[in-house]
This record gives structure tokens, C-alpha cells and sequence, in this order.
């Protein structure tokens, strides 16, 4: 009995082994540059974050954020906060811009809601608050809202949503009079709990992450259409729980998909084309501390004054500053740093 105790546990620690492959020559180190206003709801609440670009001022641009237990935060880009609106325990959140409404074109927030299990829709204002456009509250048929992500394609301005179930619903927004509604256009089953996804609105894709599984690529207007595998929690410098997924766009549709590995603190860097695994970064202690446990990111390649090559933003799991662990909050990264690292 002892020599199988033995096996057994030798066993197991092998097993260990191989489940975690590693390349120390693929992962580099960054450093956020600035940091958000912590959230005002203790524990787990901060968890996505967007980016609204000002046309007229690109420099007074927004970061959008989720406080899962209250509603929508606003920051401006030196992360200090200037609105919060209690619209409920919303998860994620997404931004498009060039949304036509009322005979303007505008930029529309949305949010995954699970105070009421709805799509909340907001027109964003340049001094940070909301105006709730939805005609009436566009209810989903998941059993929790859970992710959320926004897509445009010819003219027409769409909402995937996923649940805890593994189910994924595409909604298209409709601009009304009186204001807008939602048109369920079809659900798939990704097989298990998903949450973090971003569309490609150039190339027409949409990126799912199966959070204990693989991150997967969809034909964003034909959900049903086989799916690609883009990588595996197996896979070297990866670990699930795979959470928050982000697109770098640049010249000619080139780019990056970057990808929050939770379970090793980590953000794999995917070519946006071939969907080649590149490398890893990891964001690390300096003035500001670093970050762990990471559920939503974004990131843009806008120029700004301060950011030449635009910003990565990372949720925080814990924040702490010093020895003091405050409430969670959102990490900003100079994309330069990044790119350095590739």
C-alpha cells in the first residue's frame, strides 16, 4: 500500500508538471505608468473597462469601467474619477462609435447587467456621464448575463452576450424614435463558462473565451460556421482561467489579440492575421504596483500626448498600495513598453 501511495503521488506531481508549460524566453516584464481611482465597493467589484475616444479632443478621452456590484465608472486618462453611475451590477462592458441615433451620430456604451439580466445601452457624454437610450430594457434569455462584447458590420451595430452556461446570444440594436431596442438575431452553445470576447469589426470575427478551455475565433456573422482554435489553457504560458480578451489594431488590418491568462498572471499576445502565438507580458510591481488575478482589458493604438502608441488597461484583482491593500481598480500600461518587449 505504501509503495502505491508512493507511484500515486509521483504520479500526480508529474501530471502537475505537464499541465503548466513554460518559456521564460517568451514572457517580459511591464510596468503600469498610472493607475484609476479604486472602486467604491469592497472585495471582488472592479472587472472591465473600455476606451471613448473624444473626435474633438483625443486627449480628453475616457476609460469606462465596471463596478460589478453598483453600475459604471468614468476616468479620464490621468485615471482620476469623474463619474459614477448606478445603473445596476453590470459585468462588462463595450463601446462603438458612428451609432446613428435621432439624426446624430454618436458613440453607445453597453453593459452586461445582472441586476436584471439585461443589455443596458448609454450614450456617452465627453464630461463622463451616461444617458440611458434604451426604449425599454432589452432582456436576455441566458440564465445570467455574464460577458459582452460589441461588433459593427455594414452599417449595422451588434451586441454578443454570453452566460455562466456557456451560451452566447447577438443582439442587433435598433435606433428608434423613441429609442433603442434589440433584435435577438441567433444563440450557440460554446460548450462551458465564457465570459471575456472582443470583435474584430475589420475582419470579421469574434474571439470567445472558454474560460477552463481555449480561447476560440467565430465568423462574427455566422456564429454557427465551424469555429478555430486559437489556443488552449494547455498551451505554453497559458493557464485558465482565460478572462478578459482586447484587439490591437493597426495599419492594413494587422495587429494584436491580447488575452488575460488569470491563472498565471499573464496577457498573451496573439498576431491578429495568422492568430500565431507571439509572446507574454506580465505586469509587475514599480511605482505602481503590478497585477494579478486580471479579469477584463482593453486597449487602444490611438496617439496621445502622453501615449505615442496608445495604452493597455488591466482590472486589478488586488491593489495594494505599499503594504495597504485597497479596493480593486484599473492598471494603465504605455503600449510602448509593450511593444519594446515584442
Amino acid at each position: 500500500m505504501k509503495r502505491i501511495l508512493i507511484v500515486g503521488l509521483i504520479a500526480l506531481q508529474v501530471i502537475s508538471c505537464q499541465s503548466v508549460k513554460k518559456d521564460a524566453n517568451l514572457v517580459f516584464p511591464v510596468q503600469a505608468v498610472r493607475e484609476t481611482t479604486p472602486v467604491e465597493s469592497l472585495e471582488d467589484a472592479a472587472d472591465d473597462a473600455c476606451i471613448w475616444i473624444n473626435q474633438k479632443d483625443v486627449n480628453a478621452s475616457l476609460i469606462i469601467g465596471t463596478n460589478k456590484k453598483q453600475g459604471l465608472c468614468t476616468y479620464n486618462l490621468q485615471g482620476e474619477l469623474l463619474n459614477n453611475d448606478p445603473v445596476g451590477k453590470v459585468n462588462n462592458v463595450d463601446i462603438r462609435d458612428q451609432f446613428y441615433y435621432k439624426g446624430d451620430t454618436i458613440s453607445v456604451v453597453t453593459a452586461s447587467n445582472r441586476t436584471n439580466n439585461t443589455i443596458t445601452v448609454h450614450r456617452v457624454h465627453a464630461d463622463g456621464t451616461f444617458e440611458n437610450i434604451a426604449k425599454d430594457a432589452i432582456k436576455s434569455n441566458l440564465n445570467e448575463v455574464y460577458g459582452l462584447c460589441m461588433y459593427q458590420n455594414s452599417g449595422n451595430t451588434y451586441v454578443f452576450i454570453s452566460g455562466k452556461d456557456g451560451e452566447v446570444e447577438k443582439w442587433q440594436l435598433i435606433a428608434q424614435e423613441d429609442g433603442v431596442v434589440g433584435a435577438l438575431i441567433s444563440t450557440i452553445s460554446v460548450g462551458s463558462q465564457t465570459e471575456g470576447m472582443v470583435a474584430d469589426d475589420e475582419l470579421g470575427f469574434v474571439y470567445i473565451g472558454e474560460e477552463d478551455v481555449a480561447l476560440w475565433k467565430y465568423n462574427a456573422n455566422n456564429l454557427e460556421e465551424n469555429r478555430t482554435l486559437v489556443a488552449k489553457t494547455s498551451d505554453v504560458n497559458m493557464k485558465d482561467d482565460f478572462e478578459g480578451v482586447t484587439l490591437y489594431k493597426q495599419e492594413n488590418n494587422t495587429g494584436y489579440v491580447i488575452l488575460s491568462s488569470q491563472g498565471n498572471n499573464s496577457y498573451a499576445m496573439f498576431d491578429r492575421v495568422t492568430n500565431q502565438y507571439i509572446k507574454s507580458f506580465t505586469l509587475v510591481d514599480g511605482e505602481i504596483d503590478g497585477t494579478n488575478d486580471t479579469d477584463g482589458i482593453d486597449v487602444t493604438s490611438v496617439s496621445f500626448k502622453d501615449f505615442p502608441k496608445g495604452f493597455f488597461i488591466a482590472q486589478d484583482g488586488t491593489n495594494m498600495d505599499g503594504e495597504v491593500k485597497k479596493n480593486q481598480n484599473f492598471k494603465i500600461v504605455d503600449f510602448r513598453e509593450v511593444l519594446k518587449g515584442l
